[in-house]
């Protein structure tokens, strides 16, 4: 890949971001799929304890901060390349953990192919991501 502009980007470690952000993808979608249980209060005449906290109001924050990353992660690869997009929706969105082998017989490509998209599929993906935080810069 030409660099036509060199912004010092890590990108070893901005791959191993997205790569934990895009493993945390199902753990995500629970948390969103959880809010179902989020009641409204239940009034009652007897007095109740309160600890000091709202867990109600911190899950619905999780739930909306969940919810946001879930669509960053759609954004992001919505603009990757058609094949870098496929591989890493079958490699980290697939309901079933889909292997390598698999993965490379649906999309067409050997094993050392799928070793270089996948590492130019995170790093697109890192740069493609419209919130802070994927992409490491050096320090200098």
């Amino acid at each position: 890949m030409s660099k036509l502009f060199d912004f010092d980007i890590d990108e070893d470690k901005s791959r191993q971001q997205a790569d934990k952000l895009l493993t945390q993808y199902w753990r995500l979608k629970h948390v969103v799929i959880s809010t179902s249980s989020l009641r409204s209060p239940s009034y009652s005449h007897t007095p109740k304890s309160f600890s000091g906290g709202n867990a109600t109001e911190k899950r619905a924050i999780k739930t909306l901060e969940a919810r946001q990353t879930l669509e960053y992660i759609d954004v992001a690869l919505s603009k990757l390349t058609a094949i870098n997009g496929e591989l890493l929706k079958m490699q980290y969105l697939s309901a079933g953990k889909l292997t390598m082998a698999y993965i490379c017989g649906e999309l067409g490509i050997t094993a050392s192919s799928f070793k270089k998209h996948k590492k130019q599929a995170l790093l697109e993906f890192a740069e493609s991501y419209p919130s802070e935080g994927l992409l490491i810069f050096k320090e200098h």
